[in-house]
C-alpha cells in the first residue's frame, strides 16, 4: 500500500510540474472539456419569412463534450485541433389567435429541434500570460461538422373559448419524429457543416480550463436539392464549458 501511494504522488507531482510549464514553440499537450451550448438556427434573407422565422426561433439547451491537442508553434502561441460531440437544434414557438363568430381561437405550436453533430474544429490560439496563476487564451479557426442523429419534437395546443358563455375547451397533440440527413428532397437536413470558431478561455498553470465559445455556420443546412432561393439556414451556437488539459 506504501508503495502504491508513494507512485501515486510522485505521478501526480510529474503531471503537476508538467502541466504548470510554460507554453513555448516545443510544447505539446492534451485536455477534455464539457458544458452547455445554447443554439438556434438562423434565417438568412430579408423577406418577410425570414424575418418571422428568426423572430420565433427560441434557445435550445444542449451540450458539448470535445477532445483537444494543443502544438505550440511560437511562445504563447498554438494550434488547437479537436474532436468534438456538438448537441445543437433550435425550439420555434408561435401563437396565433383568430376569431369565428362566436368563437376565439388560440393555437399555440412548438417544435424542439435536436441535432447530434461530430465536429472537428482546429483553432489557432494566442495565449496572454498573466503572471503564475495562468493566461487568458483567445482562439479562432474553422470546424466542419457531421450530422449523424436528430429529432422533432412538436406540440400544437389549440383553445376555443366561447364568448358567448365564457366557456372554453382545449385539445393538445404531439408529433415526434427522427431527422434525417443528407442532400436529397427528401431529407430534413445537410449531413455535413461547414464553420467558424471564436473563443475566450482562461487556463491556470494548473491544467484547469473555463471559457466560452461562439460557432457560426456558413453553410446551409437545408438539403441542396431544396434549396430553392439565396436564403440560407445555419447554426448559431454559444456555448460554455470547463475541463482541464497537461
Amino acid at each position: 500500500m506504501k508503495k502504491l501511494l508513494l507512485s501515486a504522488s510522485v505521478l501526480l507531482l510529474a503531471t503537476g510540474a508538467f502541466a504548470q510549464t510554460k507554453m513555448t514553440s516545443e510544447t505539446a499537450r492534451f485536455g477534455i472539456k464539457a458544458g452547455v451550448n445554447l443554439s438556434k438556427f438562423h434565417a438568412g434573407g430579408d423577406d418577410a419569412a425570414a424575418n418571422a422565422f428568426n423572430d420565433n426561433a427560441k434557445n435550445n439547451v444542449g451540450f458539448n463534450v470535445t477532445a483537444f491537442g494543443d502544438f505550440g508553434v511560437g511562445n504563447n502561441f498554438f494550434i488547437q485541433p479537436g474532436v468534438s460531440l456538438q448537441n445543437k437544434g433550435n425550439k420555434f414557438e408561435s401563437v396565433n389567435t383568430a376569431t369565428a363568430g362566436n368563437n376565439t381561437i388560440t393555437t399555440t405550436s412548438s417544435i424542439k429541434t435536436n441535432l447530434m453533430a461530430i465536429e472537428v474544429p482546429v483553432n489557432a490560439v494566442f495565449r496572454i500570460p498573466t503572471g503564475d496563476a495562468g493566461a487568458v487564451q483567445i482562439s479562432a479557426g474553422p470546424y466542419i461538422g457531421f450530422n449523424i442523429s436528430g429529432k422533432d419534437k412538436g406540440e400544437n395546443t389549440v383553445t376555443t373559448v366561447n364568448n358567448s358563455n365564457n366557456t372554453s375547451a382545449t385539445v393538445t397533440t404531439s408529433n415526434d419524429r427522427d431527422l434525417s440527413f443528407g442532400s436529397a428532397s427528401d431529407k430534413n437536413y445537410n449531413s455535413t457543416e461547414f464553420g467558424a470558431n471564436f473563443g475566450l478561455a482562461y487556463r491556470t498553470n494548473s491544467g484547469f480550463l473555463v471559457g466560452a465559445n461562439y460557432g457560426l455556420g456558413l453553410t446551409d443546412l437545408t438539403p441542396k436539392d431544396r434549396q430553392a432561393n439565396t436564403n440560407k439556414l445555419t447554426n448559431r451556437v454559444l456555448g460554455f464549458s470547463v475541463g482541464y488539459s497537461f
